[in-house]
């Protein structure tokens, strides 16, 4: 019996093995790539939709290796690509959705402007690299005919493709049944600039909802830009800047440093006559002044030392921005020669045009800005009688110091950011003694009525400290007042400055000092200031004379504008003053970094109805020591 029953468990054994072994050999998954891996490998694109036909190179294209790895990365849920033309980004989609396709089979959703654009691309470029491409054309889904004598088709349509584990759907960004009619896991969209409102509400939220309920989502936003803000829809720019910003960065042959590749390193001379002279064109180091480009396509070797530095490292979305000055394919001089162009016959369209398909960057009609502040002063609007909006769920207010005065603004804050003016407060005297300051305690402890009963205080200020003369005075005032976020800024014009970060304590005060980002500030606040419909990003300003937003108010408040200037080559930006004032301004600035701070989660006390500041807040009172000089 023993002997039977061992060579029972012996036969049990080898056959487990055998099975084991059969099952590993036949099921094993292949192994995992990446999506520069994945596309090197098995894409191939198709004849008469690139001029380079054939297998898919990345080192091609170098600096689309990094936008392809993080696109497919599980470690990365949201991408956005902000391009010029020529670079290569429709190929990116494809080799994003091929990955999917084949790698992760998933629901998938490809979003153009609209139907007809869908139904285009579906034609023009996913079909053709369907069957170009074996691993795809494998996988397309088919279904048996109607006729059993007949041989199968494909199941597939031109907007909804099937494929083994998944689907590609392709939508219009104008139909909104399209939008939200289904559960998706990778959400890809094309130019998004494009994209108009519908009566569903924006249909890039709509397309995003769809993405919730998946925890392993990916999210991908490409377009070349148009403006940096539209009333009627979303723009690649406001993603952009929401993201790390990441810009590619070349080595110089010369000096071993690194420099982005960007149109103010462009370079070129003029003859006697004032012609071009096509021989000086050339690309440059800032660092060394050297040659590393000259006027036809950019040597391989220079694209492919490049890597991605991000200039705002704390964001959770990577961003890439894209110039066709990294393009295999074009030529400096076509470059300079169109922007030349352009700017002897001084027209508008042209350089626009420049702008956004060479430079991949958003025009800026700096000429808006002029009459913005009676655009702003004329939509002033009645506020409830029994109190502030009942939409408000918190309120922040920005302080600017002067030697003779300080002045403050109050902002209430809704759901996405939708904003109204409460007061704007100017409180005259000398800022190095007590009786000035006291006033400014006087409005931080206020409590403001809404019309549905509740009570707000403000629940974070920041006070300028920029001033070197009252810097000592402010710290001495807002350590005293910490405990009821009155915190000491001070302002930063470095581009590209993150709006907010992490407060510091190297004073003798050790009061905590936050450094404002004031380029981004401003132009997020005039990017909201531009929208014109009640709703996400809107910023109301109130009717009552006593409130404070007086026609001087919105003439300090526009007092500059961002001005872009191309001089021999060189990109020249920033904020020009139009008035001497702009005390506004700052004031609307400090007070939209402290939202920052705060960072209330709004649609979750929206839907709670709670009062968002805290009961810290509510019930301790500021409190005041008196020294022999200066404030506390």
């Amino acid at each position: 019996m023993k002997s039977t029953t061992a060579l029972q468990n012996s036969r049990n054994s080898l056959l487990n093995n055998l099975f084991s072994k059969a099952f590993k050999k036949t099921l094993k998954p292949r192994p995992k790539l990446t999506g520069s891996e994945w596309s090197d490998q098995y894409r191939f694109v198709a004849p008469g939709t690139s001029p380079e036909p054939g297998r898919w190179r990345t080192s091609r294209v170098p600096y689309m290796k990094e936008p392809l790895d993080m696109a497919t990365s599980h470690s990365v849920e949201k991408v956005v690509i902000m391009a010029a033309s020529q670079v290569a980004k429709s190929e990116l989609l494809m080799n994003v959705m091929g990955y999917y396709m084949d790698q992760e089979p998933s629901s998938i959703m490809m979003v153009q402007p609209t139907v007809e654009n869908a139904e285009a691309f579906s034609k023009e470029r996913i079909d053709p690299t369907i069957q170009a491409t074996p691993v795809l054309k494998e996988k397309m889904s088919v279904a048996p005919s109607e006729d059993k004598g007949r041989s199968r088709k494909s199941s597939s349509t031109i907007r909804m493709k099937h494929f083994t584990g998944g689907y590609l759907a392709m939508v219009g960004s104008n139909s909104p049944s399209g939008l939200a009619s289904r559960p998706i896991r990778v959400l890809l969209c094309d130019e998004i600039d494009r994209f108009g409102s519908t009566q569903e509400g924006d249909p890039l939220k709509l397309a995003v909802q769809r993405t919730t309920n998946f925890t392993n989502k990916k999210i991908v936003f490409v377009s070349t830009p148009t403006t940096e803000q539209r009333a009627d829809g979303p723009t690649i720019y406001e993603e952009f800047m929401k993201s790390d910003q990441r810009g590619y960065f070349v080595t110089c042959p010369h000096c071993g440093k690194q420099f982005e590749m960007e149109w103010g390193n462009v370079h070129w001379s003029n003859d006697e006559q004032g012609d071009l002279v096509e021989d000086s064109i050339r690309m440059e180091c800032p660092h060394c002044n050297q040659k590393v480009r000259g006027n036809g396509k950019p040597d391989p070797y220079l694209l492919e030392s490049g890597v991605w530095i991000p200039k705002n490292p704390e964001a959770r979305t990577i961003g890439y921005h894209l110039t066709s000055l990294c393009s295999p394919w074009v030529e400096l001089r076509d470059l300079v020669e169109e922007w030349v162009d352009a700017n002897h016959k001084k027209d508008k369209k042209g350089l626009q045009e420049f702008i956004n398909l060479k430079l991949g960057e958003p025009w800026h009609e700096d000429e808006a800005d002029l009459n913005l502040w009676e655009k702003l002063a004329q939509r002033r609007e009645f506020y409830p009688e029994a109190g502030l909006p009942k939409e408000i769920l918190m309120l922040t207010c920005g302080v600017d110091v002067q030697q003779n005065r300080l002045e403050a603004t109050v902002f209430g804050w809704g759901a996405d950011f939708e904003s109204w003016g409460i007061c704007h407060r100017v409180f005259f005297g000398d800022t190095k003694q007590n009786e000035v300051w006291s006033q400014l305690d006087v409005l931080l402890i206020e409590n403001f009525h809404l019309q549905d009963g509740r009570e707000l205080r403000i629940a974070c200020t920041l006070v300028d400290s920029g001033d070197g003369s009252m810097t000592d005075t402010v710290y001495q005032y807002t350590k005293a007042r910490e405990k009821s976020r009155v915190f000491s800024s001070k302002g930063s014009s470095v581009a590209g400055k993150d709006l907010i970060g992490p407060p510091s304590q190297n004073n003798r005060y050790r009061a905590f000092l936050f450094v404002v980002g004031v380029d981004a500030g401003k132009r997020l606040l005039f990017n909201r200031l531009k929208v014109n419909d009640f709703g996400p990003a809107y910023v109301h300003y109130p009717m009552a004379r006593d409130s404070g937003f007086t026609e001087e108010y919105f003439k300090q408040l526009t007092a500059e504008v961002f001005e872009r200037k191309f001089e021999k080559g060189r990109v020249k930006e920033g904020w020009k003053k139009l008035r001497e004032r702009n005390e506004a301004l700052d004031c609307a600035v400090y007070a939209t970094a402290a939202i920052e701070i705060v960072r209330p989660a709004f649609n979750q006390l929206c839907a709670q109805g709670v009062n968002a500041n805290t009961a810290a807040i509510q019930s301790k009172p500021v409190k005041t020591r008196k020294y022999s000089k200066g404030v506390i």
